[in-house]
């Protein structure tokens, strides 16, 4: 679950039940930085604008109304170039759901990742009207926020999950070997990412991602910009960035120490840099928290 990014957003429910709901706090036109969930089937309702988002290599343009299915381990991100577009992030956490309900078992192979859903329902598309109206449903619950919401919500999807199944559970198939392999390479990109979070204050090339990966350098630049939509130097920059502006934001540190911690060979480029993706400078990134 790398590079999850969630710290990002207002978390609505309690860890008590067995999802969460969200709502986008994007930093200069990140919505969500690449990441995924081991365990969590995802589900994210546009209700307003739009934006861009890379599902599983995959990018999509996705507008007011679009929802967008999102299975668990599938690497994610969500960018908008003009204005914060609103959607509501469905989270589900499959260990919890699955043992919470004596007859998970009739949905358990979605959860699992083990059937095929449409990436990106728009609509008009075939089942969208009884997917979203429950989804809305949910979100009303805990819009109004009356005795018992967190119970109604569940029930809500339970309903949701079981749609997911008697729609397309009999429609799936087996993933032939060339899916397969693709799963083998975005298990190897993600292992890059968790190696980013945990090298990001040290010097990080080309090369030795390459070789954590097991790919040759070519092959490897190609396979991790389609699955996360950025180079590998611009995903370490955005995610230094990410980084060094949270020190900025909770810590009194020195913008120098900020910079050195956070793998920036000097002070000067931090600035730099900081200031081409942030819009100002760190320094005034500080002042503005204050």
């Amino acid at each position: 679950m790398a590079a999850e990014g969630h710290n990002q957003y207002m978390m609505l429910l309690s860890d008590l039940y067995p999802f969460n709901l969200f709502t986008p706090e994007p930093v200069a036109g990140t919505l969500f930085p690449p990441h995924w969930h081991d365990e969590c089937l995802e589900m994210v309702y546009v209700t307003k604008g739009s934006a861009e988002f890379r599902i599983g290599g995959t990018k999509h343009i996705v507008e007011q109304g679009d929802l967008a299915l999102i299975g668990e381990g599938q690497i994610h991100s969500g960018y908008a170039e003009d204005g914060t577009p609103m959607y509501y992030t469905i989270l589900l956490d499959r260990s919890r759901m699955v043992n919470a309900d004596t007859s998970s078992l009739a949905y358990s192979a979605l959860l699992t990742g083990r059937l095929e859903m449409p990436t990106i329902l728009k609509p008009g598309d075939l089942h969208y009207g009884t997917l979203t109206n429950v989804i809305t449903a949910v979100i009303a619950e805990f819009n109004q926020r009356e005795l018992g919401f967190e119970h109604a919500a569940k029930s809500h999807l339970h309903v949701l999950l079981t749609y997911l199944s008697r729609f397309y559970g009999s429609s799936a198939e087996r993933r032939d070997r060339r899916q397969v392999a693709a799963m083998r390479q975005i298990d190897r990109i993600k292992d890059v990412i968790a190696h980013v979070e945990r090298h990001y204050s040290e010097s990080l090339t080309v090369n030795q991602a390459a070789s954590v990966a097991a790919m040759s350098p070519y092959h490897f630049c190609r396979v991790f910009k389609g699955a996360v939509g950025r180079t590998f130097n611009e995903y370490v920059q955005l995610f230094r960035i990410a980084q060094a502006e949270t020190l900025i934001r909770d810590t009194d540190l020195p913008i120098t120490l900020i910079a050195e911690r956070c793998g920036f060979g000097s002070v000067h480029y931090f600035d730099e840099l900081f200031k081409r993706h942030r819009g100002q400078t760190p320094t005034q990134a500080r002042k503005g928290a204050t």
